[in-house]
C-alpha cells in the first residue's frame, strides 16, 4: 500500500508514543492527509490538496464499534485522542463522536488540531465537551504562516488567531497551544516576542515549543538545537516548555498481532524502535528482531534523521 493511503481497515491505532499525551490511543476521524494545511515539517508527508469542507468522512457508528472492541481488548491509554492522519475538525460529526466516547469510557478526550478551523462556530461547540484541545499555532506574521503551514486559501492568519481567540472564551476544558519552530524562520527572539501579543488573545493553559525530530515533508524543515529551543521557551513565555521526549510507559502489554499494530503504526507516522516498543508495551529487543524481519520482507523501510533510526511503511510493489 502506497504511503499516500490509509488502511481502509483500522480507524483506531495505538495506543503510541505521545511526547505530550503520554499514551495515547489514536482515533483516526478523516481519510489519510485530507487536511486544512499542507505543513512543510508533517511527518507524514505533503498534503495533495487542502480543504476547509466538513462533513461525515467516516460513519460516527464505525468509529465507535472499533474503539469500543479495541477498549474492551484491553486498551488502557492515557488519553482517547482524536487527531490521526488528517485534521479531525474537518469531521463534520466530531461533537457527537466525542460525546459518544464519553459514554463507553473514562478515559479523557484530546482533540489534536492545528487550530485551524476554530473560528467556525460549530467547531467550537463541536469541542467543548473534550477534557483537552491541543491546537498548533506556528507563526508569529502571515508571512511565516505562509511558509510553514501553506494553509488553504479561505484561512488567513487573522482568521486563525482570531478563530484562536474566539474559541478560548467559550472552552472551558484545557488548552495546550503547541508552537512548532522550524529553523531560520521562526526561531528568534523577535519572533518569540511577536508569539507574545497573539498568546495574550489566546491565554492556553499550556505552552509547548516543538521542532522536527522526525523526518519532515520537506527538507527544509529544519530541527532548531534542544539549548536553543529552550532559550526561545524561556523568551516567550514563563510557563512555556520544551516538550520532552516520550519516556517508555512501565506497563507492559501483550499484543494478539504484533506486526499489524506495528505497521498501523508506522502508516500514520514514522517511529523508532523505542517509540514503537514504548507505544505497544513490547521490549525494544523484540522489537528490533521484528523490525528486521520485516525490512528483510520489503515491508518497512528506513530513513535517519537527527542520528536516529525511523521505520516507514513500504510502498506496495
Amino acid at each position: 500500500m502506497p504511503r499516500d493511503q490509509k488502511p481502509s481497515n483500522s480507524l483506531i491505532y495505538g495506543p503510541v508514543p505521545s511526547r505530550r499525551l503520554g499514551r495515547s490511543l489514536g482515533v483516526d476521524l478523516v481519510p489519510y492527509k485530507t487536511c486544512t494545511y499542507d505543513c512543510i515539517y508533517c511527518q507524514i508527508g505533503p498534503t495533495p490538496k487542502t480543504t476547509i469542507t466538513r462533513k461525515s468522512y467516516t460513519d460516527p457508528e464505525l468509529i465507535m464499534a472499533e474503539l469500543k472492541a479495541r477498549l474492551e481488548e484491553g486498551a488502557a491509554p492515557d488519553y482517547i485522542t482524536l487527531g490521526g492522519s488528517g485534521e479531525p475538525c474537518l469531521h463534520s460529526e466530531i461533537g457527537q463522536i466525542i460525546l459518544e466516547i464519553k459514554k463507553i469510557s473514562s478515559f479523557p478526550v484530546a482533540v489534536l488540531t492545528n487550530g485551524s478551523l476554530l473560528w467556525d462556530p460549530d467547531v467550537q461547540k463541536a469541542l467543548g465537551p473534550a477534557d483537552v484541545v491541543l491546537p498548533s499555532l506556528d507563526c508569529h506574521n502571515p508571512e511565516a504562516f505562509a511558509q510553514i503551514n501553506r494553509p488553504h486559501a479561505g484561512i488567513s492568519f487573522e482568521k486563525m488567531i482570531s478563530g484562536l481567540e474566539e474559541f478560548r472564551k467559550k472552552y472551558t476544558g484545557k488548552l495546550w497551544l503547541e508552537i512548532f519552530i522550524v529553523s531560520g524562520i521562526n526561531d528568534t527572539l523577535d519572533a518569540m516576542e511577536a508569539f507574545k501579543a497573539h498568546l495574550k488573545r489566546i491565554s492556553p493553559d499550556r505552552i509547548h515549543l516543538n521542532t522536527a525530530v522526525r523526518p519532515t515533508a520537506e527538507k527544509s524543515a529544519v530541527m532548531v538545537p534542544a539549548d536553543k529551543l529552550q532559550i526561545l521557551a524561556n523568551a516567550i513565555d514563563p510557563k512555556a516548555e520544551v516538550v520532552a521526549e516520550f519516556v517508555q510507559a512501565s506497563r507492559s502489554q501483550i499484543r494478539k498481532d504484533m506486526e499489524a499494530e506495528i505497521l498501523d503504526m508506522l502508516m500514520r507516522r514514522p517511529c523508532t524502535a523505542s517509540d514503537i516498543a514504548a507505544g505497544l508495551g513490547l521490549r525494544e529487543d523484540a522489537v528490533m528482531r521484528k523490525m528486521a524481519q520485516l525490512t528483510n520482507a520489503g515491508q518497512v523501510e528506513t530513513k535517519q534523521s537527527n542520528g536516529r533510526i525511523y521505520y516507514f511503511r513500504a510502498p506496495a510493489s
